[in-house]
């Protein structure tokens, strides 16, 4: 039984087994306990039977009247009938042999009262006298002694069942101890695990579950599931954030070229001019024409650093970062595509701004998404301003503020949401701003919008300070 379902029949079945052998062993000692009372109360009757023939032996005795000795025989033949009919009980408590002096015992008596029937009252001896009461003496001991012992039997069988409940009460209390133990070590414990690597997956601090991998139950599988869901989350991720980077690089594609272009075309005109008049040229002429295809070669090296920086594949590691540079770098990427949008840039950037901690390409994704979604909400141009600044307590607030179309405000709840867009079928996934919004989750921080339709949008987004060990 390796499954906690397995285990839970398996409990289930003993409960019921014990339930049941409780039940029979009670039903059985209440059995018992009724036939015993049944008995007693017949063994009492034997001892009413005595009695009154003792009593009618000593009326006889005192008055001489016959008519006692009849009464006598007739409780003296009910003795015998009595005890026929209870010899196995009465064997039962006593022993054969006890019950075989009983019976020998009321043959005796019945020989002595015939003797004395049969006799005058005034030729009854003494020796008759004194044999009929020692027989009866007998017989009254006998019922007596039965009785007592039979007494005895009764109460050890009620102390017995008196024990039942005691006992089942322990076993619950042990049954309940059991199964809250297994229910927190086997359940509770693994399920707090798995709710504590939920809570990490948030915070983008997950480390794996730690597990028995032995073990075969339900929870166990649970967390094997869980790890591999989440690395294949992280995966998933990995490939979204590259696809989206590709998007966005398609995007700013042609100001990327014209960015490229125009210092590789500064670079052939000025190696065409010293190629053609080099030998007219003065030394001081030359090596500022070979300083500017430099400069030029230094600015197109620039570019394409800066786009493979921003596409390039892995999970960088954290690292402290200053989130002007990231702006700024971000802002270079685009500023052909904010050129030919005809958006004007607008910073405020305060001095001196605390550091963050974080992944430069992640930030800039998310940046670049902000950014692209600006340019395309002001068609016709607009302006573009950009904060940075000292946020809430420990935390950094950067605002983007476009003049662009806005958003509705029934769609503002939803903007974050995966495959959500108010843009044209064929025009966007809708996973931009919910990748954003996953970015800036990851690094502890938050993002909020606000928007007007016709007046534009803001993006707050608070990050963490990173704190100086």
């Amino acid at each position: 039984m390796k499954t906690i379902r397995g285990k839970v029949i398996l409990f289930f079945i003993l409960s019921l087994a014990f339930a049941g052998v409780l039940t029979s062993l009670h039903y059985e000692m209440a059995s018992s306990l009724r036939h015993r009372i049944y008995t007693i109360e017949r063994f009492d009757d034997l001892l009413n039977d005595v009695l009154e023939l003792r009593r009618y032996e000593k009326n006889y005795f005192l008055y001489h009247d016959r008519a006692n000795l009849n009464e006598e025989l007739d409780y003296l033949a009910r003795l015998a009938d009595g005890f026929a009919a209870l010899k196995g009980d009465i064997i039962a408590v006593v022993g054969r042999a006890a019950a075989d002096a009983f019976q020998r015992n009321i043959e005796r008596y019945r020989q002595v009262l015939d003797a004395v029937m049969v006799s005058k009252p005034a030729g009854t001896t003494p020796g008759d006298e004194e044999a009929l009461r020692s027989e009866g003496k007998l017989l009254l001991d006998f019922t007596q002694r039965l009785i007592g012992e039979k007494r005895r039997r009764i109460d050890r069988t009620l102390r017995h069942v008196m024990i039942i409940p005691v006992a089942s009460l322990v076993c619950l209390i042990i049954l309940v101890v059991v199964t809250f133990r297994f229910v927190t070590r086997g359940i509770l414990s693994p399920l707090w695990l798995v709710r504590k690597a939920t809570e990490q997956v948030a915070d983008n601090t997950f480390t794996p579950i730690a597990y028995d991998r032995d073990k075969q139950d339900e929870i166990t599988r649970l967390m094997a599931s869980f790890n591999t869901m989440v690395a294949e989350l992280d995966s998933r991720q990995e490939q979204l954030l590259q696809s989206r980077k590709m998007a966005s690089i398609g995007t700013f594609t042609s100001g990327i070229a014209h960015e490229l272009n125009n210092p590789l075309n500064n670079i052939s005109i000025t190696a065409e001019t010293l190629q053609l008049n080099y030998a007219a040229m003065k030394p001081d002429e030359i090596a500022e024409l070979i300083e500017d295809i430099l400069t030029q070669a230094d600015r197109a090296s620039q570019v394409v650093k800066n786009l493979l920086e921003f596409s390039r594949n892995g999970r960088p590691a954290l690292s402290e970062l200053d989130i002007g540079q990231v702006l700024e770098r971000t802002l270079d990427l685009i500023k052909n595509q904010l050129v030919v949008a005809q958006i004007r840039i607008e910073k405020a950037l305060a001095p001196n701004l605390p550091a963050i901690r974080g992944k430069r390409q992640d930030l800039q994704q998310a940046f670049v998404n902000i950014f692209l979604n600006a340019v395309q909400a002001m068609p016709r141009g607009g302006t573009l301003t950009i904060k940075a600044d000292d946020g809430p307590a420990g935390q950094l607030r950067v605002d983007i503020t476009d003049t662009g179309t806005g958003i509705k405000p029934e769609d503002l709840e939803h903007i974050f949401d995966p495959f959500f867009t108010t843009k044209e079928l064929g025009q966007g996934t809708g996973l931009g701003l919910s990748l954003v919004y996953s970015i800036i989750r990851t690094h502890g921080g938050r993002i909020e919008v606000q928007s007007q339709v016709g007046q534009g949008t803001t993006f707050s987004i608070f990050l963490p300070v990173h704190a100086q060990q």
